[in-house]
Protein backbone atom coordinates (compact mmCIF):
# COMPACT_ATOMS: atom_id res chain seq x y z
CA UNK A 1 0.00 0.00 0.00
CA UNK A 2 1.65 3.09 -1.25
CA UNK A 3 0.66 6.68 0.53
CA UNK A 4 0.03 9.73 -1.22
CA UNK A 5 3.77 11.55 -1.82
CA UNK A 6 5.68 8.30 -1.48
CA UNK A 7 8.61 8.69 -3.43
CA UNK A 8 8.81 12.45 -3.15
CA UNK A 9 11.93 13.58 -1.45
CA UNK A 10 11.74 16.75 0.49
CA UNK A 11 14.94 18.36 2.34
CA UNK A 12 13.98 20.21 5.87
CA UNK A 13 16.14 23.00 6.71
CA UNK A 14 13.29 24.47 8.82
CA UNK A 15 13.57 25.75 12.49
CA UNK A 16 11.22 26.01 15.34
CA UNK A 17 7.50 25.37 14.97
CA UNK A 18 6.48 26.46 11.61
CA UNK A 19 8.40 24.43 8.66
CA UNK A 20 8.94 21.30 11.09
CA UNK A 21 4.63 21.41 11.35
CA UNK A 22 4.83 21.84 6.95
CA UNK A 23 7.22 18.87 6.65
CA UNK A 24 5.33 16.85 9.52
CA UNK A 25 2.28 16.66 7.58
CA UNK A 26 4.09 16.16 4.30
CA UNK A 27 6.29 12.81 5.82
CA UNK A 28 2.42 11.89 7.05
CA UNK A 29 1.33 11.91 3.88
CA UNK A 30 4.56 9.72 2.76
CA UNK A 31 7.42 11.83 1.76
CA UNK A 32 10.96 11.01 2.79
CA UNK A 33 11.62 13.96 4.68
CA UNK A 34 15.35 14.62 5.47
CA UNK A 35 16.14 17.16 8.15
CA UNK A 36 19.67 18.91 6.98
CA UNK A 37 20.50 19.68 11.04
CA UNK A 38 22.92 22.58 12.18
CA UNK A 39 25.14 21.13 14.84
CA UNK A 40 25.21 23.88 16.84
CA UNK A 41 21.62 25.02 16.64
CA UNK A 42 20.81 25.78 20.67
CA UNK A 43 17.16 24.74 20.21
CA UNK A 44 17.22 21.48 18.54
CA UNK A 45 15.73 19.78 21.42
CA UNK A 46 13.36 21.91 23.03
CA UNK A 47 11.15 21.10 26.40
CA UNK A 48 9.05 19.61 27.78
CA UNK A 49 11.11 16.50 27.96
CA UNK A 50 9.95 12.28 28.20
CA UNK A 51 12.96 11.29 30.60
CA UNK A 52 13.83 8.15 32.47
CA UNK A 53 16.83 8.11 34.43
CA UNK A 54 19.84 10.19 32.30
CA UNK A 55 17.56 9.75 29.29
CA UNK A 56 15.22 12.63 28.21
CA UNK A 57 14.00 13.50 24.41
CA UNK A 58 11.61 16.11 24.01
CA UNK A 59 8.31 15.51 23.97
CA UNK A 60 8.06 18.31 21.24
CA UNK A 61 9.49 16.74 18.45
CA UNK A 62 8.05 13.28 19.29
CA UNK A 63 5.44 15.27 17.52
CA UNK A 64 6.38 17.01 14.88
CA UNK A 65 9.98 15.36 13.80
CA UNK A 66 7.72 11.93 13.53
CA UNK A 67 8.20 10.37 10.17
CA UNK A 68 11.87 11.86 9.15
CA UNK A 69 15.30 11.23 8.83
CA UNK A 70 17.86 13.61 10.33
CA UNK A 71 21.35 14.54 9.06
CA UNK A 72 23.74 16.71 10.98
CA UNK A 73 25.71 19.04 8.51
CA UNK A 74 27.31 22.16 9.48
CA UNK A 75 26.74 24.33 6.06
CA UNK A 76 29.40 26.78 6.32
CA UNK A 77 32.13 24.20 5.82
CA UNK A 78 33.07 23.65 2.19
CA UNK A 79 32.55 19.39 2.48
CA UNK A 80 29.29 19.95 4.16
CA UNK A 81 27.75 21.85 1.22
CA UNK A 82 29.28 19.50 -1.31
CA UNK A 83 27.30 16.56 1.24
CA UNK A 84 24.47 18.95 1.01
CA UNK A 85 23.88 19.26 -3.12
CA UNK A 86 24.42 15.89 -3.12
CA UNK A 87 21.19 15.62 -1.33
CA UNK A 88 19.90 18.84 -3.58
CA UNK A 89 20.40 16.19 -6.89
CA UNK A 90 17.91 13.81 -5.47
CA UNK A 91 15.52 16.02 -3.89
CA UNK A 92 11.93 17.10 -4.95
CA UNK A 93 11.25 20.16 -2.46
CA UNK A 94 13.79 22.29 -0.32
CA UNK A 95 11.83 23.61 2.88
CA UNK A 96 13.49 26.48 4.55
CA UNK A 97 12.69 29.60 7.37
CA UNK A 98 15.64 31.45 7.58
CA UNK A 99 15.77 35.05 7.39
CA UNK A 100 15.34 36.48 4.17
CA UNK A 101 18.97 36.48 2.15
CA UNK A 102 20.53 33.92 4.84
CA UNK A 103 20.39 31.27 1.93
CA UNK A 104 22.49 33.64 -0.24
CA UNK A 105 25.32 33.89 2.14
CA UNK A 106 25.05 30.01 2.91
CA UNK A 107 25.07 29.14 -1.00
CA UNK A 108 21.67 27.30 -0.75
CA UNK A 109 19.26 29.69 -2.12
CA UNK A 110 17.08 28.44 -4.90
CA UNK A 111 19.02 29.99 -7.51
CA UNK A 112 21.95 27.94 -6.63
CA UNK A 113 20.05 25.23 -6.84
CA UNK A 114 17.99 25.29 -8.98
CA UNK A 115 21.28 25.34 -11.33
CA UNK A 116 21.56 21.93 -9.19
CA UNK A 117 18.31 20.27 -10.14
CA UNK A 118 15.68 22.30 -12.18
CA UNK A 119 12.98 20.30 -10.83
CA UNK A 120 13.55 21.36 -7.60
CA UNK A 121 10.39 22.93 -5.56
CA UNK A 122 11.84 25.81 -3.35
CA UNK A 123 9.58 26.70 -0.68
CA UNK A 124 10.58 29.96 2.04
CA UNK A 125 8.60 30.26 4.75
CA UNK A 126 8.97 33.42 6.77
CA UNK A 127 7.87 36.27 9.38
CA UNK A 128 7.02 38.86 7.01
CA UNK A 129 7.99 37.36 3.18
CA UNK A 130 11.15 37.16 0.80
CA UNK A 131 10.18 41.65 0.13
CA UNK A 132 8.56 44.76 1.86
CA UNK A 133 9.51 47.38 4.40
CA UNK A 134 9.71 44.24 7.56
CA UNK A 135 11.72 42.17 5.15
CA UNK A 136 14.85 42.06 7.69
CA UNK A 137 12.70 42.18 11.11
CA UNK A 138 12.77 39.35 13.50
CA UNK A 139 9.56 38.32 14.48
CA UNK A 140 7.51 35.11 16.29
CA UNK A 141 3.86 34.58 15.98
CA UNK A 142 2.70 37.14 18.22
CA UNK A 143 4.17 39.97 16.07
CA UNK A 144 2.80 38.56 12.81
CA UNK A 145 -1.01 38.33 14.39
CA UNK A 146 -0.24 41.92 15.79
CA UNK A 147 0.31 43.32 12.50
CA UNK A 148 -1.97 41.71 10.68
CA UNK A 149 -4.87 42.88 12.67
CA UNK A 150 -6.39 39.34 14.69
CA UNK A 151 -4.45 40.23 18.06
CA UNK A 152 -6.41 43.26 17.87
CA UNK A 153 -9.86 41.48 17.24
CA UNK A 154 -8.81 39.41 20.27
CA UNK A 155 -10.12 41.00 23.43
CA UNK A 156 -13.30 41.06 25.37
CA UNK A 157 -16.13 42.27 23.67
CA UNK A 158 -16.82 46.24 24.31
CA UNK A 159 -20.36 46.58 26.58
CA UNK A 160 -22.44 49.50 25.75
CA UNK A 161 -22.16 50.47 29.65
CA UNK A 162 -18.77 50.33 29.67
CA UNK A 163 -17.52 51.87 26.49
CA UNK A 164 -14.33 53.63 28.38
CA UNK A 165 -12.98 50.91 29.76
CA UNK A 166 -9.88 49.85 28.51
CA UNK A 167 -10.07 45.95 26.42
CA UNK A 168 -6.39 44.98 26.43
CA UNK A 169 -5.58 42.41 23.35
CA UNK A 170 -5.56 38.95 25.08
CA UNK A 171 -2.82 36.51 23.95
CA UNK A 172 -4.42 33.74 22.25
CA UNK A 173 -3.39 30.05 23.17
CA UNK A 174 -2.80 28.32 19.97
CA UNK A 175 0.00 29.82 17.63
CA UNK A 176 -2.03 30.57 14.65
CA UNK A 177 0.46 32.58 12.21
CA UNK A 178 3.43 29.06 12.98
CA UNK A 179 0.27 26.80 12.06
CA UNK A 180 -1.29 28.98 9.31
CA UNK A 181 2.13 29.14 7.88
CA UNK A 182 3.21 25.76 7.53
CA UNK A 183 -0.47 24.58 6.47
CA UNK A 184 -0.22 27.32 3.90
CA UNK A 185 2.99 26.21 3.29
CA UNK A 186 2.07 22.52 2.36
CA UNK A 187 -0.74 23.45 0.07
CA UNK A 188 1.63 25.43 -1.81
CA UNK A 189 4.33 22.94 -2.02
CA UNK A 190 1.34 20.21 -2.88
CA UNK A 191 0.33 22.73 -5.76
CA UNK A 192 3.74 23.02 -7.07
CA UNK A 193 4.18 18.90 -7.41
CA UNK A 194 1.51 18.87 -9.15
CA UNK A 195 2.07 21.83 -11.39
CA UNK A 196 5.66 20.37 -11.89
CA UNK A 197 3.91 17.23 -13.29
CA UNK A 198 1.58 18.72 -15.70
CA UNK A 199 4.37 20.93 -17.23
CA UNK A 200 6.48 19.83 -20.32
CA UNK A 201 9.70 20.86 -18.59
CA UNK A 202 9.43 18.89 -15.76
CA UNK A 203 10.71 22.42 -13.67
CA UNK A 204 10.45 23.18 -9.55
CA UNK A 205 9.87 27.18 -8.52
CA UNK A 206 10.24 29.25 -6.01
CA UNK A 207 7.27 29.46 -3.23
CA UNK A 208 7.94 33.11 -0.99
CA UNK A 209 5.22 31.99 2.03
CA UNK A 210 4.86 34.97 4.75
CA UNK A 211 3.14 34.04 8.21
CA UNK A 212 1.59 37.78 8.16
CA UNK A 213 0.58 37.36 4.65
CA UNK A 214 -1.19 33.78 6.02
CA UNK A 215 -3.14 35.13 8.92
CA UNK A 216 -3.77 38.28 7.09
CA UNK A 217 -5.79 36.10 4.88
CA UNK A 218 -7.52 34.40 7.81
CA UNK A 219 -10.41 37.18 8.38
CA UNK A 220 -12.61 37.13 5.63
CA UNK A 221 -15.10 38.24 8.07
CA UNK A 222 -13.51 40.80 9.55
CA UNK A 223 -12.44 42.04 5.97
CA UNK A 224 -15.57 41.77 4.39
CA UNK A 225 -17.23 44.35 6.92
CA UNK A 226 -14.17 46.74 6.57
CA UNK A 227 -14.37 46.45 2.56
CA UNK A 228 -18.17 46.75 2.39
CA UNK A 229 -17.12 50.26 3.20
CA UNK A 230 -15.32 51.10 -0.31
CA UNK A 231 -12.16 50.96 1.20
CA UNK A 232 -10.00 50.48 4.26
CA UNK A 233 -11.00 53.98 5.72
CA UNK A 234 -8.77 54.22 8.88
CA UNK A 235 -12.23 53.16 11.20
CA UNK A 236 -10.42 51.00 13.95
CA UNK A 237 -13.21 49.48 15.39
CA UNK A 238 -14.72 47.70 12.09
CA UNK A 239 -17.73 45.47 13.21
CA UNK A 240 -17.17 41.40 12.73
CA UNK A 241 -20.40 39.96 14.86
CA UNK A 242 -18.34 36.21 14.76
CA UNK A 243 -15.92 37.92 17.74
CA UNK A 244 -18.06 37.81 20.64
CA UNK A 245 -20.32 40.68 19.61
CA UNK A 246 -23.96 38.85 19.54
CA UNK A 247 -25.39 37.37 22.07
CA UNK A 248 -25.88 34.09 19.71
CA UNK A 249 -22.21 33.57 19.33
CA UNK A 250 -20.34 33.30 22.23
CA UNK A 251 -19.04 31.93 25.67
CA UNK A 252 -21.10 31.33 28.50
CA UNK A 253 -20.40 30.70 32.84
CA UNK A 254 -22.12 27.47 34.18
CA UNK A 255 -23.19 27.44 37.64
CA UNK A 256 -19.90 25.20 38.31
CA UNK A 257 -17.48 27.68 37.27
CA UNK A 258 -17.11 26.03 33.87
CA UNK A 259 -18.33 27.32 30.18
CA UNK A 260 -20.36 26.15 27.13
CA UNK A 261 -19.61 27.78 24.03
CA UNK A 262 -22.47 28.75 21.88
CA UNK A 263 -22.09 28.93 17.82
CA UNK A 264 -26.45 29.57 17.47
CA UNK A 265 -25.24 31.96 14.04
CA UNK A 266 -28.73 30.53 12.39
CA UNK A 267 -32.20 31.37 13.18
CA UNK A 268 -33.02 27.84 13.28
CA UNK A 269 -30.30 27.40 15.83
CA UNK A 270 -31.32 30.77 17.95
CA UNK A 271 -34.46 29.23 18.56
CA UNK A 272 -33.33 25.50 19.56
CA UNK A 273 -30.92 27.65 22.09
CA UNK A 274 -33.99 29.68 23.43
CA UNK A 275 -36.21 26.63 23.41
CA UNK A 276 -33.53 24.90 25.70
CA UNK A 277 -33.18 27.81 28.05
CA UNK A 278 -36.97 27.69 27.77
CA UNK A 279 -36.62 31.25 26.93
CA UNK A 280 -39.06 31.51 24.25
CA UNK A 281 -39.37 35.46 24.58
CA UNK A 282 -35.78 36.33 23.53
CA UNK A 283 -36.34 34.17 20.01
CA UNK A 284 -36.86 37.44 18.52
CA UNK A 285 -34.10 39.49 20.27
CA UNK A 286 -31.24 37.67 18.69
CA UNK A 287 -30.10 40.34 16.57
CA UNK A 288 -30.86 43.54 19.49
CA UNK A 289 -28.35 46.26 19.52
CA UNK A 290 -27.46 48.80 22.08
CA UNK A 291 -28.75 48.13 25.56
CA UNK A 292 -31.59 45.84 24.91
CA UNK A 293 -28.59 43.95 23.67
CA UNK A 294 -26.90 43.77 26.57
CA UNK A 295 -29.74 43.00 28.43
CA UNK A 296 -30.21 39.84 25.98
CA UNK A 297 -26.50 38.62 26.63
CA UNK A 298 -27.35 39.20 30.07
CA UNK A 299 -30.44 36.65 30.49
CA UNK A 300 -28.65 34.33 28.26
CA UNK A 301 -26.03 34.42 31.11
CA UNK A 302 -28.22 34.15 34.14
CA UNK A 303 -30.11 31.14 32.78
CA UNK A 304 -26.87 29.62 31.83
CA UNK A 305 -25.90 30.21 35.92
CA UNK A 306 -28.84 28.14 36.95
CA UNK A 307 -27.21 24.47 35.87
CA UNK A 308 -24.51 22.84 35.41
CA UNK A 309 -22.13 22.40 32.09
CA UNK A 310 -23.11 18.70 31.94
CA UNK A 311 -26.96 19.36 33.07
CA UNK A 312 -27.12 21.72 30.63
CA UNK A 313 -25.19 19.13 27.81
CA UNK A 314 -28.15 16.67 28.59
CA UNK A 315 -30.54 18.58 28.06
CA UNK A 316 -28.87 19.85 24.74
CA UNK A 317 -28.39 16.43 23.25
CA UNK A 318 -31.04 16.42 21.77
CA UNK A 319 -31.98 19.91 20.55
CA UNK A 320 -29.72 21.46 17.72
CA UNK A 321 -28.49 24.58 18.68
CA UNK A 322 -24.87 24.35 18.27
CA UNK A 323 -23.81 24.19 22.22
CA UNK A 324 -20.54 22.58 23.73
CA UNK A 325 -18.45 22.40 26.57
CA UNK A 326 -15.37 24.57 26.75
CA UNK A 327 -12.70 22.06 27.75
CA UNK A 328 -8.77 22.11 28.83
CA UNK A 329 -6.15 20.18 26.30
CA UNK A 330 -6.74 17.06 29.12
CA UNK A 331 -10.21 17.06 28.93
CA UNK A 332 -10.40 17.30 25.38
CA UNK A 333 -8.07 14.18 25.39
CA UNK A 334 -10.64 12.35 26.92
CA UNK A 335 -13.43 13.48 24.70
CA UNK A 336 -15.09 10.61 23.33
CA UNK A 337 -15.48 12.28 19.52
CA UNK A 338 -11.61 13.26 20.43
CA UNK A 339 -10.86 9.29 20.56
CA UNK A 340 -13.27 8.10 18.14
CA UNK A 341 -11.25 9.63 15.86
CA UNK A 342 -8.06 8.34 16.61
CA UNK A 343 -6.71 11.84 17.48
CA UNK A 344 -4.52 10.46 20.35
CA UNK A 345 -1.87 7.94 19.75
CA UNK A 346 -0.31 5.24 21.68
CA UNK A 347 3.28 4.59 20.26
CA UNK A 348 6.24 2.41 21.62
CA UNK A 349 9.22 3.77 22.14
CA UNK A 350 12.56 1.47 23.39
CA UNK A 351 13.55 4.07 26.27
CA UNK A 352 10.23 5.44 27.62
CA UNK A 353 7.95 2.38 26.75
CA UNK A 354 4.24 4.30 25.85
CA UNK A 355 4.09 7.69 24.63
CA UNK A 356 1.58 9.81 23.44
CA UNK A 357 1.45 11.62 20.26
CA UNK A 358 -1.05 13.26 18.19
CA UNK A 359 -2.88 11.38 15.14
CA UNK A 360 -3.31 13.32 11.70
CA UNK A 361 -6.50 14.68 11.16
CA UNK A 362 -6.76 13.76 7.37
CA UNK A 363 -8.50 10.65 6.82
CA UNK A 364 -7.87 8.49 3.74
CA UNK A 365 -10.19 5.45 3.21
CA UNK A 366 -7.52 3.43 1.34
CA UNK A 367 -4.37 4.81 2.31
CA UNK A 368 -4.60 5.50 5.57
CA UNK A 369 -1.53 7.47 7.10
CA UNK A 370 0.20 6.37 10.53
CA UNK A 371 3.10 7.19 12.44
CA UNK A 372 5.52 4.68 11.07
CA UNK A 373 8.89 6.03 12.86
CA UNK A 374 9.34 7.96 16.05
CA UNK A 375 11.26 11.30 15.86
CA UNK A 376 14.60 11.09 15.02
CA UNK A 377 17.50 12.69 17.49
CA UNK A 378 19.35 15.20 15.82
CA UNK A 379 21.83 13.42 13.40
CA UNK A 380 20.57 10.65 14.12
CA UNK A 381 20.89 9.15 10.41
CA UNK A 382 23.43 11.05 9.41
CA UNK A 383 26.17 7.93 8.80
CA UNK A 384 23.33 5.72 6.81
CA UNK A 385 22.05 8.53 4.56
CA UNK A 386 26.34 9.60 3.98
CA UNK A 387 26.42 5.93 2.93
CA UNK A 388 23.26 6.17 0.63
CA UNK A 389 24.86 8.95 -1.15
CA UNK A 390 28.42 6.78 -1.53
CA UNK A 391 30.51 8.25 0.68
CA UNK A 392 33.18 5.63 2.64
CA UNK A 393 33.58 4.70 6.12
CA UNK A 394 37.11 6.47 5.78
CA UNK A 395 35.42 9.74 4.28
CA UNK A 396 32.83 9.78 6.84
CA UNK A 397 35.68 9.46 9.73
CA UNK A 398 37.11 12.58 7.82
CA UNK A 399 34.21 14.28 7.85
CA UNK A 400 33.84 13.56 11.66
CA UNK A 401 37.38 14.49 12.21
CA UNK A 402 36.80 17.74 10.12
CA UNK A 403 34.06 18.68 12.29
CA UNK A 404 31.14 18.42 9.41
CA UNK A 405 28.71 16.67 11.68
Amino acid sequence: MSLPLEGIVVIDLARMLPGPYASMILADLGAEVIRVEDPKYPYASPPPFFQKGRHRESAFNSIIMRNKRSISLDLKKEPALEIFYKLVEKADVILETFRPKITNKLKIDYDTLFKINKSIIYCSLTGYGQYGPYEQSAGHDLNYIGICGILDLNREREREEKKDLERKPILPGVQAADIGGGLVSTIGILGALFERENNPNKEGQYIDVSMTDCVFSFMPMAAAFQFSRGKYDGITKPRNPLHGEVPFYSVYKTKDNKYLSIGAIEVKFWQGLCEGLDRKDLITKGNALGSEKEQVFQEVQNEFLKKTQDEWMEIFSNIDACVMPVKNFNEACNDPQIKARNMILELDHPRFGKILNIGSPIKYSRTPLTIRSLAPKSGQHTKEILKELNYTDEDINNFKKAGIF
